[in-house]
């Protein structure tokens, strides 16, 4: 699943979900859930809302301006989704953004100066035997518009990302080959530009992030 905070509250958005056991096995994780759960710091309690209009996991979720947004991933039976949307916890309610120019699932996704940074992934479904990425797509929800911008110094899926002090960086992942990093990348907006900061202490992937 994919969490942001909003206002007073967390987010818990989609994610996958195990079928019923069938002939004393499990079937393949392919559900996708469009159910969406917030948590009450103050109440320590957790109330349903909205639901997206698809199910998604291996997605990604961030909060500019009060709204959550649910970005790309797959939705049940394996589907690549390019799409997002919204929800704004005032009205309840989700609606559909600008698609991504290309669909991908496994990436990663901050926000940063009102804008939200995507970053690597997989462009194929979770079967596929193609390569990730290290493309980097900018979604500015003002303009309801995507834009490229400069792609990261190497492939990453499965990785995280978090903004802070103006900069974008992205932790750990797996690059092509199935080869897991511990390498770290920081992203100056104001230069378009990539650069190598720190390693992790250990190479990690399917990691979190968030600045504090």
């Amino acid at each position: 699943l994919a969490a942001a905070a909003a206002g007073d509250k967390v987010y818990a958005v989609g994610g996958g979900q195990i079928r019923q056991p069938v002939g004393g096995g499990w079937c393949d994780l392919n559900e996708a859930m469009a159910s969406v759960e917030a948590f009450d710091p103050l109440l320590g309690a957790w109330a349903e809302v909205a639901s997206m209009s698809v199910g998604r996991r291996c997605h990604s979720v961030a909060a500019v301006d009060g709204k959550i947004y649910a970005i790309g991933g797959l939705a049940s039976g394996h589907q690549l989704l390019d799409s997002a949307e919204a929800y704004d916890p005032q009205t309840d309610n989700w609606q559909q953004v600008a698609s991504m120019p290309q669909a991908r699932h496994s990436h990663a996704v901050s926000a940063m100066g009102g804008k939200i940074y995507v970053s690597g992934g997989y462009f194929e479904n979770v079967h596929a035997q193609g390569s990730g990425s290290s493309t980097v797509t900018v979604f500015d929800p003002q303009a309801n518009t995507w834009t490229q911008v400069a792609s990261m110094g190497r492939v990453r899926k499965y990785h995280s990302s978090a903004a802070i002090g103006g900069k974008l960086y992205v932790f750990g992942g797996l690059s092509d080959g199935a080869e897991r990093t511990a390498s770290v990348e920081a992203y100056d907006p104001t230069s378009n530009t990539w650069a190598q900061a720190s390693d992790l202490p250990c190479a990690r992937d399917s990691c979190v992030a968030v600045a504090l």
